[in-house]
């Protein structure tokens, strides 16, 4: 029996540890006991803080595993990438991410890329003064939206860096970019890439762009979808990514044709749409390819097609009319979590009210 390690035991590892016992394998979980949720579906559980780098992959050697996961997490994502290189196992080098997970390093590796529109952009310096408008404030390091603000004059600039100074001390300044927000789900294996699935965004707009709902596949032209196929390999190469699920979120002008990179998260996308959505509108089983490539097993589907739309609507103040009304005459609701009966205003994706995540033929 191969033995697999899992990094985390929150809900993003469930669909991997419910996949991996599904697949015989033998699973070892790591992370805190407390909120552990998973805890009861590894094998064997370790009560060790994920940070605990050199600890784990000492026990990982002992345990003389065959592969190490995670998914929908940077922080578990790194503490992968160390226990791979430390081990040779498949995975990235764990010098990839001390610097991918900087968006400012992505943006100066992505900007004169065949095919990508490039984006202004800049790191912010103390007294600095030639500041350009609209643009968007955000930290260098994070994710989930945290700390993003936009700026449309000077008046707005002490506001915005209050608010993204929280999130981070060091910060970038980049041009605002109109356009379609949405994400292309991809995976790779031994250098070689290859998207999925694409997904719409449901933005909810100034000032900072929180994330209300994904939906699959995207509504794209023919000719975008494959220039997308084509620009997230060399986004993906650009960077070092060579092994696991990418999550790289894109704007794109249609009327221009034109593609900007927003951010590339070297994970499988959170919400939902790593764990069930690529599933439900595609029937590939993306979960059960993560845990293929950890142990140097996978190979690429030879074609992907689109069989149902998906997706997940989440709740809060600016989502409450589209929620109330939802039709539910053409979606069959697979799962609804609603703990809240006091909606919020959300200013990040980690502060939602409850979800549903919906699935069926009608586009």
């Amino acid at each position: 029996m191969k033995k697999l390690a899992i990094i985390g035991a929150a809900p993003g590892q469930k669909a991997l540890c419910e996949k991996a016992k599904e697949m015989g394998l033998y699973t070892i979980g790591f992370a805190w006991e407390k909120n552990a949720v998973c805890k009861d579906l590894f094998s064997r559980f370790y009560p060790i803080s994920i940070t605990e780098y050199r600890k784990i992959t000492e026990i990982c050697k002992q345990e003389q595993i065959d592969g190490v996961v995670s998914n929908a997490s940077d922080l578990t994502a790194k503490t992968v990438s160390y226990i791979a290189t430390a081990l040779s196992l498949p995975g990235n080098p764990y010098n990839l991410f001390e610097k991918a997970f900087n968006k400012f390093f992505v943006r100066e590796r992505t900007n004169a890329l065949e095919e990508l529109s490039p984006v202004k952009a800049r790191l912010i310096n103390k007294g600095q003064t030639d500041f350009f408008y609209p643009a968007v404030i955000k930290p260098c390091t994070g994710c989930g939206k945290k700390g993003v603000h936009i700026v449309r004059s000077g008046q707005e600039l002490a506001e915005a860096l209050e608010y993204a100074q929280k999130e981070s001390g060091t910060l970038m300044f980049e041009e605002l970019i109109s356009g379609r927000e949405i994400s292309a789900e991809s995976l790779s294996f031994g250098g070689r890439h290859q998207v999925i699935q694409l997904t719409d965004k449901e933005i909810a707009g100034a000032p900072h762009f929180v994330e209300t709902g994904h939906r699959q596949p995207a509504t794209l032209s023919e000719e975008i979808k494959e220039k997308i196929n084509r620009v997230v390999p060399r986004i993906l190469d650009a960077v070092g990514f060579t092994d696991g699920a990418a999550h790289t979120e894109l704007k794109i002008d249609e009327k221009s044709r034109r593609i900007y990179l927003i951010e590339v998260n070297l994970r499988g996308g959170g919400d939902e749409i790593s764990n069930s959505l690529v599933r439900l509108s595609t029937g590939f089983d993306y979960v059960r390819a993560m845990i293929e490539i950890a142990l140097g097993e996978f190979r690429f589907p030879s074609e992907i097609t689109d069989k149902n739309t998906a997706g997940i609507l989440y709740l809060c103040k600016q989502t409450k009319e589209k929620f109330e009304n939802f039709d539910t005459t053409n979606f069959d609701i697979l799962q609804k979590h609603i703990p809240h009966t006091q909606l919020t205003e959300s200013t990040g994706n980690y502060d939602r009210d409850g979800y549903i995540i919906y699935c069926g033929k009608e586009k």
